[in-house]
């Protein structure tokens, strides 16, 4: 508009709970302008309007805001002077079902164009929080500001110099990572909720703190209470928002705000606060609990979390509390469960679960059928189901059958949701085993009522977004179990990119990206990826994950030369005094596996296959069929021929593409013939499974015919440049600028880098070679541009600039 010669008139209007009370009340402004009382009909006061609005054939632009505040004669006005063209309508709304009746049938015939503005989203906070701190971010800081903050820009900032200032937000290792506790405490944090609750009178700070105390809020008990007033103040002030997905109810609008209010309001002592709670919630005490889970979810303390869950367990699942409000006392079952799986003690959820089933069959039996109560018992047969699958009970042969039989036995899900993570959780569990084909079967299928539930919206369904995320969480499962791990690359890195706003799924999703780049061979990709996580982990104390990554780590260190630091983050071997304590599953197997390349690289190829060969046997005792033919393949890999009849066996008992692929390449091994050989690493190579055709420390290729290792390569580098774009993709959201690496490569072009890297770490022309498919003559092009452009004259002078820049630099 600031660039037009005359800028057409800009009108802008809002709702507000009093434009819904009173007829034409948005329109106020405008009518003042009018002589309403000569407008004896609808169509003069349109015509007067109209005028007024449109003068010299230049019609005004009216922006509109909160469409769903306003009443339906002001909707009805507005539609009918846009359709005649007086003015030019921009409605500012979160979701299109929000517009009031006139102005959503303007959209639906087409003359309300519907234009989609996201607010900044995990990867564009990402690379905005590490351009603001000049710095490299952990995924789970970057997405912790972004959720917490609503996408608010603004917001987040001063989120960040707050965190800053209270020491919140540190830098580790040269990356910026959040520490999880406490991270609504601090001065700078007590000044920012000041500065976000200025101005609110007594009344509405009440009602704001009741919102954050006990969650969100029926329209209907608010309006019993006598609290219509207050709401109205804290919805003009965007401090309060009608919920989606929840009908007819109210809560704060940002989760930040929550955090602080309910901070202050857990300080001090109000003395109604508790009668407040009461007229709000069906079940106050309940309800309390859950918001007060919730927030210690938001804040990572999850000790904090288990402990209020414990404690409330002992008298709060009785069956006299189950009618009052089931789905709140599921939601506390729920976040007691989520707090166990991230303290590593899944197993004791079954225990909670059982205490709240017992408590709620009690209350069927005395109250008789009903369906809230039916649902919640089907809500906690299936967490049950979860607990047992992803415990440590997962390594008893007992556990995983069981439950997959009594998923198949379930029949009659009472909702959508609880069908389809019935579903995903059944894929999971026979991805486990041998079912792999069946698995991604329903992979497949669950995907496709995904798709369609998505694009019916909320309006057809009333599927809620924490319910979608856990059902992908379930399907990536199935996936890496599968061996699936092209399809998994992608879902990861839906999710990283923030499919769902949970700073911990987007972190998780970050997280496994990073190791299926590692497994698909790109080990810089996955070494820039990784190491921001491993030092969130090493600061939020999470030795679990922090094991898992480092063998990532160490194997990408390995493969570049930097052998002492990768000596350092091999990981103990699994089940030994030292090791992580995590079940036999997708990510003790990856830590495994990589820990053992790494090995192998570092120069104990022996070691390394004996440590896979005794993780094989925990693999085959646990039922995982498919991880020990995977761990079998890659003994065999690195020379162990006498596991290829283990790995036979072990082949065909999986179903699916990649047991096949895993059988075919024993049989070729044992036959030692070479085109087949190259065909069976082919196939894995299709299939995502780049690592098994790495001709580092590989006797597969070294046992190739020279033509047949050629082809190989070009497969392998075929399929690295077609997931190249994606990679690139990802990395140029990142802040490139403060990339760890020394400063001569920038000199030099990435095929060239690539090439000096490898030569530093002693690697031979043809051993150069051989790695990329390339000729000798190619690389020793390669390098004597490297050698003009950095003006040395041979490897020992390279290595010394580079020795010498990582020094000045402060790099590992």
């Amino acid at each position: 508009m600031g660039q037009m010669a005359e800028p057409p008139k800009l009108i802008r209007l809002n709702g507000s709970n009093f434009g819904t009370k009173v007829p034409f009340g948005v329109l106020s402004f405008l009518l003042a302008q009018v002589d309403v009382a000569g407008a004896s009909s609808r169509h003069e006061l349109i015509h007067q309007l109209g005028r007024v609005l449109c003068t010299d054939q230049r019609p005004s632009m009216v922006v509109l805001g909160r469409p769903e505040l306003i009443d339906e004669q002001s909707s009805s006005l507005l539609a009918q002077l846009a359709t005649m063209g007086k003015i030019k309508l921009f409605v500012i709304c979160e979701h299109v079902q929000d517009l009031p009746g006139d102005l959503f049938a303007l959209y639906r015939s087409g003359r309300l164009a519907h234009q989609r503005v996201e607010r900044m989203g995990s990867m564009e906070t990402h690379a905005f929080v590490q351009q603001e701190l000049e710095g490299r971010v952990s995924a789970y800081a970057s997405a912790t500001l972004c959720y917490l903050a609503g996408g608010n820009r603004s917001l987040m900032l001063k989120l960040m110099h707050s965190w800053r200032e209270d020491g919140h937000l540190l830098q580790h290792n040269g990356t910026w990572a959040l520490r999880i506790n406490a991270l609504d405490s601090g001065p700078a944090m007590q000044a920012l909720h000041v500065s976000l609750t200025h101005g609110l009178d007594d009344g509405e700070r009440e009602l704001l703190g009741a919102l954050a105390l006990g969650g969100p809020v029926e329209l209907n008990r608010i309006r019993r209470s006598g609290l219509t007033c207050e709401l109205d103040g804290l919805l003009n002030r965007g401090q309060a928002k009608y919920l989606t997905g929840a009908a007819y109810k109210v809560g704060i609008s940002n989760p930040l705000l929550s955090l602080l209010v309910r901070a202050e309001s857990s300080n001090q002592a109000h003395p109604h606060g508790a009668e407040l709670l009461a007229k709000l919630h069906k079940n106050p005490l309940a309800a309390r609990i859950l918001a007060q889970l919730k927030s210690l979810n938001d804040l990572g303390d999850y000790e904090s979390q288990l402990r209020v869950a414990e404690d409330f367990q002992q008298q709060g699942y009785h069956a006299e509390r189950w009618p009052t409000d089931p789905r709140t006392l599921v939601g506390i079952v729920e976040m007691h469960v989520r707090a166990l799986a991230m303290l590593g003690q899944l197993s004791h959820g079954l225990e909670a679960i059982d205490l709240a089933r017992a408590g709620l069959a009690q209350a069927i039996r005395e109250s008789g059928p009903r369906e809230s109560l039916d649902i919640a018992f089907q809500e906690l047969e299936l967490l049950s189901t979860f607990a047992t699958l992803f415990s440590t009970e997962m390594t008893k042969e007992t556990s995983i059958a069981g439950s997959s039989e009594s998923l198949l036995s379930s029949s009659g899900w009472m909702s959508e949701s609880l069908h389809l993570r019935s579903l995903s959780l059944q894929a999971a569990s026979w991805a486990a085993q041998s079912r792999q084909a069946d698995a991604m079967k329903l992979v497949r299928y669950v995907d496709g009522e995904l798709r369609n539930i998505r694009f019916n919206g909320p309006t057809i369904s009333n599927f809620h977004s924490e319910d979608a995320a856990d059902i992908e969480f379930q399907l990536l499962q199935a996936e890496l179990l599968s061996g699936v791990w092209n399809a998994a690359s992608a879902r990861a890195q839906r999710l990283a990119e923030g499919q769902y706003i949970s700073p911990l799924l987007i972190s998780y999703g970050d997280i496994m990206r990073g190791i299926l780049l590692g497994l698909g061979n790109e080990y810089d990709a996955a070494l820039r990826l990784l190491e921001p996580n491993l030092h969130q982990m090493q600061v939020a104390g999470d030795r679990g994950t922090e094991a898992l990554i480092g063998s990532v780590i160490a194997y990408a260190l390995a493969c570049s030369g930097r052998r002492v630091e990768a000596a350092a983050l091999v990981c103990p071997e699994y089940g030994t005094p030292g090791a992580m304590q995590m079940p036999l599953n997708f990510y003790s197997w990856a830590a495994e596996v990589f820990s053992c390349l790494a090995l192998a690289e570092l120069g104990s190829p022996q070691a390394a296959r004996l440590r896979l060969a005794t993780f094989a046997q925990r693999a085959r005792g646990g039922q995982h069929t498919l991880l020990e033919a995977l761990t079998l393949g890659f003994a065999a890999r690195l020379g162990d021929q006498l596991v290829l009849p283990q790995l036979r066996s072990a082949a065909r008992r999986c179903e699916g593409l990649v047991g096949q692929n895993l059988e075919a390449l024993a049989d070729a091994a044992s036959a030692k013939d070479s085109p087949r050989l190259a065909a069976a690493l082919d196939s894995m190579v299709e299939a995502g499974h780049l690592l098994m055709s790495v001709p580092s420390n590989n006797e597969f290729v070294a046992s190739m015919e020279t033509r047949d290792q050629r082809k190989l390569s070009r497969t392998v580098n075929g399929r690295k440049r077609a997931s190249a774009p994606q990679i690139q993709q990802h990395d140029e959201l990142q802040f490139e600028a403060i990339e760890q690496q020394p400063g001569w490569m920038r000199e030099l072009t990435k095929r060239e880098a690539q090439i000096a890297k490898m030569a530093i770490t002693g690697k031979t022309n043809s051993e150069i070679a051989k790695f990329n498919g390339v000729s000798i003559r190619t690389v020793e092009g390669h390098l004597y541009q490297v050698y003009s452009k950095l003006q040395v004259r041979n490897r020992q002078e390279l290595t010394a600039l580079d020795r010498t820049s990582r020094r000045t630099a402060g790099l590992r």
